[in-house]
């Protein structure tokens, strides 16, 4: 990881199934402040396509991910 960021929250949503994941990201978020950061633990490729989509729609931004794993992360600071 390349910043000492503090994460707010995590998510671990490894092994569920779509939409579960995409809907418990939103949900998480929707809790969150602006400037919150949020972990996010993954084994969904299909989930990279979806949290892109909600970042961009959303205004969030991804402040890191991990995607060359089986097992994914994402970091994502809320607008």
């Amino acid at each position: 990881m390349s910043k000492n960021l503090v994460f707010e929250e995590g998510l671990d949503i490894r092994g569920l199934d779509c939409p579960i994941p995409i809907l418990r990201t939103k949900s998480m978020l929707a809790r969150m402040v602006s400037g919150d950061i949020l972990k996010i633990t993954a084994n969904n490729r299909e989930f990279i396509r979806e949290i892109h989509a909600l970042s961009t729609q959303m205004g969030h931004t991804i402040v890191e991910e991990n995607t060359a794993e089986e097992t994914l992360s994402f970091v994502i600071q809320k607008k």
